[in-house]
């Protein structure tokens, strides 16, 4: 650095405001363009940095629409399941009705559904200890589930799955458990966020809920 530049840097840090008062400098001032080595005005700087802000929030806008649209269609999706449940007047009907309104507006590849009364195997009983001992729904890989049992006879194995334990209001005690299942390991992983299942697990639970009042 020369002796004029030296000065020149001592008169600027001595002088901060100097380039504010004096505004009409900054068109004769260049920088280097870090990507390009190109020299640029400050003011090129300057509007070249405001754009690529600008282009920045177009893409954040975009995001948030699109995350706009997909939450407005799962709230739709999930009043129409709760709709059709309403409108079922036979309660032997609700399982087959749930299981195959969840397929058609989520897409999911595998949905089963366990009933505890149906089976009153050994087998069935250790499921059951299992999924009572879970205190909110299970979403993630498969090989990390309490239990798998409600997928058993599928031709496609699951790689990642949803067990939401059936229960008759804040009782700790099931009546079944409902699974969602799928070959793609991300399509249900840990990091899903589960807001939509749990609302879509209490409509499930309320509306299985009428089979328990008839069987008791």
């Amino acid at each position: 650095m020369t002796d004029e530049a030296v000065q020149v840097a001592d008169f600027l840090k001595a002088h901060p405001d100097f380039l504010i008062k004096n505004p009409g400098i900054l068109a004769f001032i260049k920088l280097p363009e870090q990507s390009t080595g190109n020299v640029a005005s400050l003011h090129e700087r300057q509007v070249q940095t405001m754009r690529e802000k600008v282009k920045s929030l177009e893409h954040r806008v975009v995001e948030m629409t699109h995350a706009a649209v997909e939450n407005q269609a799962i709230i739709d999706n999930l009043q129409s399941i709760t709709r059709t449940l309403l409108t079922v007047k036979n309660a032997s009907d609700l399982p087959t009705v749930l299981v195959e309104a969840i397929k058609k507006k989520f897409v999911v590849p595998i949905v089963r559904l366990q009933l505890w009364g149906e089976d009153n195997s050994e087998a069935h009983d250790s499921d059951k200890t299992l999924i009572d001992s879970m205190k909110n729904l299970y979403c993630g890989f498969a090989e990390n589930a309490p239990t798998l049992s409600v997928f058993e006879g599928e031709d496609v194995v699951p790689r990642s799955v949803v067990l939401i334990p059936l229960r008759v209001g804040a009782s700790p005690v099931t009546f079944g458990c409902l699974g969602f299942g799928s070959p793609d390991k991300d399509r249900f992983s840990p990091t899903l966020e589960t807001d939509f299942l749990n609302t879509l697990a209490e409509t499930a639970c309320a509306a299985l809920s009428r089979l328990q009042n008839t069987q008791s």
